[in-house]
């Protein structure tokens, strides 16, 4: 995945994204692994925020959306 042309990350994937108005309640399953705010995906990028259309990432300082498919 390229973020806006500046970061290169590993290729991921939404396969499971569950929002709620409960931030607690809030998971998803990137490349099959399970991951909640603030988690660090083994490719790197950490998950800031789980919103209804995807989740947002930070990698490098550099914030994007995954979206959710």
């Amino acid at each position: 995945m390229r973020a806006e042309g500046r970061v290169t990350v590993a290729d991921l994937h939404v396969d499971i994204h569950v929002f709620s108005e409960v931030p607690g309640d809030r998971f998803v399953f990137i490349n099959m692994v399970r991951h909640r705010e603030k988690s660090r995906l083994a490719e790197g990028p950490v998950v800031q925020e789980i919103t209804p259309e995807g989740v947002i990432l930070d990698y490098s300082g550099t914030r994007f959306l995954l979206p959710r498919e």
